[in-house]
């Protein structure tokens, strides 16, 4: 369950009488959008566009609103809280105001101004905007209906709970060391390519994994050759077997001592140089 706090507004603003926007009571649906990586919960807005809350992995939660036909003019986007439409109160609570630029049909809350709006909208109350649009000689009203919401709420909390740990930065890069003359994986080797195991199976973007083997200069050529391969191979077979990852998205190359990334002419510089890379390549 998402644990939101609502903190105290007690500023009241009216409502301006403009052009209103809302989904009709008759005919209100909202769209659950969930996978490991991202959630959603969003509803059309006839004549407008849409308005939804989202969550990503390791993200603020978001609240937006996105026009497909009013574009706004340099203004303030106002973000306010209405009562439900039967209990006949004008009056609003005035949660946030943003700067907008010429053109801007994108408006977006995040962290905890839109967990508030959330905290709201699950207590029948609704999240609205009021901004100057380019189609419009007056200010318009746009607004969330909360018909049908408890059908899509609990599955969109739920998809929150279940949300992937790590991002993709988390995974995209990672570097391992070797003890000399070693192509073992430690402990912490291991545990950090499941993870990235993991990441990759959930994100169908993901089309290539990319491992190089590296050593230090001390060695001979003969040595350090099969070594350099064998710490990249070491890598790419414990992420196909243990991972579970196809064969064909792991490609592996060596350098042997020739890309050091530090000197190696100290015992520490050497340890950092005997490593494996490991890069995730998105499209």
């Amino acid at each position: 369950m998402i644990k939101l706090l609502t903190l105290l507004l007690t500023l009241m603003v009216p409502v301006a009488h403009g052009q209103q926007f809302q989904a009709p009571i008759t005919d209100t649906h909202w769209q659950v959008i969930e996978s490991p990586l991202e959630c959603s919960l969003s509803q059309d807005i006839p004549g407008f566009g849409y308005a939804k809350f989202s969550q990503q992995t390791a993200e603020p939660f978001s609240l937006t609103f996105n026009s497909k036909t009013h574009s706004s003019v340099q203004t303030n986007i106002t973000f306010e809280i209405a009562e439900a439409h039967w209990q006949n109160v004008e009056q609003r609570l005035h949660l946030i105001s943003i700067p907008a630029q010429n053109n801007q049909t994108t408006f977006a809350i995040q962290g905890q101004t839109a967990k508030q709006a959330f905290t709201h909208i699950q207590q029948g109350r609704v999240p609205a905007i009021r901004y100057r649009s380019q189609n419009a000689s007056e200010q318009i009203d746009v607004l969330f209906s909360t018909i049908h919401l408890a059908d899509s709420l609990a599955a969109f909390e739920q998809c929150v709970d279940n949300l992937h740990p790590y991002t993709f930065d988390d995974i995209s890069k990672l570097t391992i060391t070797f003890a000399r003359e070693k192509s073992d994986l430690t402990f912490s080797a291991k545990a950090a390519l499941e993870r990235i195991a993991d990441y990759v199976k959930i994100d169908d973007k993901v089309h290539r994994i990319v491992v190089s083997g590296h050593t230090d200069n001390h060695g001979y050529r003969r040595v350090n050759r099969p070594l350099s391969e064998a710490r990249a191979l070491i890598v790419k077979n414990y992420l196909v077997e243990q991972g579970g990852l196809a064969e064909n998205l792991v490609t592996t190359s060596s350098f042997m001592e020739h890309r050091p990334i530090a000197t190696n002419k100290t015992l520490a510089g050497r340890v950092n140089n005997r490593r494996a890379e490991i890069e995730v390549i998105r499209r």
